[in-house]
């Protein structure tokens, strides 16, 4: 597929309660697993947070792994555990997307708040591209931007909510980041489905 092709559906206004309703959907249809990869997210992340090297290469592929087992969920197929592993298929993609956004979000809320809230709501569907349409790093980013700008309004709120909702999470004894991060993720691919649209097999592998 030509990476500049577009790949979004004819437009359409969001909704974004029809997108947390998708998404707690998606979650409680097999919330233990999904507790359970929420958890191999953590302890990954706290293991790699001694490292800021440690934790780029690891948390992008883990991020494109959630969206290709929940866009296998949402196929009809069930959630295996085994699949975190499938991101690091994608791991070059992964690791320089994630260094990229990393950076223009920190350079964002280093300016103000808002901005940093900004960037990552431009660019929420780039994991999601790349384990879907097989993008490069700058590809996905490029069609996440392209894609988003059009709601901008829309996903500004939703990235808003999904901060908020993990801050939360972390307060109540960081366990709380089990429910949330899974959900988060569950909500926004429920919102690429809605404005994007998931292939009938996808593009996940190699």
């Amino acid at each position: 597929m030509n990476q500049e092709q577009q790949v979004q559906k004819p437009d359409k206004r969001p909704s974004i309660s029809a997108w947390f309703n998708r998404g707690w959907d998606i979650f409680t249809s097999d919330m233990a697993n999904f507790i359970i990869i929420g958890l191999i997210y953590l302890v990954v992340i706290f293991i790699t947070s001694g490292s800021v090297v440690g934790e780029f290469l690891f948390i992008g592929p883990l991020s494109v792994s959630f969206f290709y087992i929940i866009f296998n969920k949402m196929r009809g197929h069930s959630v295996n555990i085994g699949d975190m592993g499938k991101g690091f298929n994608f791991f070059v993609a992964a690791v320089l997307s994630n260094i990229l956004i990393t950076v223009f979000s920190i350079i964002g809320y280093a300016l103000c708040i808002i901005p940093g809230i900004l960037v990552t709501a431009i660019y929420l569907f780039t994991p999601a591209l790349i384990v879907e349409r097989n993008l490069d790093f700058w590809g996905a980013m490029e069609q996440s931007r392209k894609i988003t700008s059009a709601h901008l309004i829309e996903f500004f709120l939703l990235a808003l909510v999904l901060i908020v909702l993990n801050f939360v999470g972390a307060l109540v004894l960081i366990v709380g980041l089990l429910f949330t991060i899974p959900l988060s993720f569950a909500i926004v691919a429920a919102a690429y489905e809605d404005i994007v649209g998931l292939e009938q097999q996808g593009k996940q592998e190699k």
